[in-house]
């Protein structure tokens, strides 16, 4: 399977939904768990615009960046170690790890 067609079927299944359910999100308050929830949506929408290697770059240098800053301002360390959740998952997908795409997930992390 390609890279972009294993993003395009795992990216929310796989990467994002296991990120989330890995947060700890003890002692979080209701207020920052809410705005978490709305940007998670947010991101899964995004999965319907992976269709090409491009299309994954800019969802990763434009479109992921923008829909974590809001919840970067309430909590920048619950917004760190989400997408670090995130890439780990999605660098453990083979196809993706072997791809060109995996600088563009490393750059990612380099970013927070």
């Amino acid at each position: 399977m390609d890279v972009v067609k294993t993003l395009r079927y795992r990216f929310v299944r796989y990467c994002v939904n296991k990120a989330y359910a890995e947060l700890d999100l003890s002692g979080v308050p209701a207020e920052v768990v809410n705005v978490l929830d709305d940007v998670v949506w947010q991101i899964r929408d995004l999965e319907k615009y992976i269709t090409s290697t491009e299309s994954v770059t800019r969802l990763l240098r434009v479109d992921l960046p923008e829909k974590l800053k809001v919840l970067k301002e309430r909590d920048p360390a619950l917004a760190t170690t989400f997408v670090k959740k995130l890439v780990q998952y999605c660098l453990e997908l083979d196809e993706v790890a072997n791809s060109r795409l995996r600088k563009e997930f490393e750059e990612l992390l380099r970013s927070l």
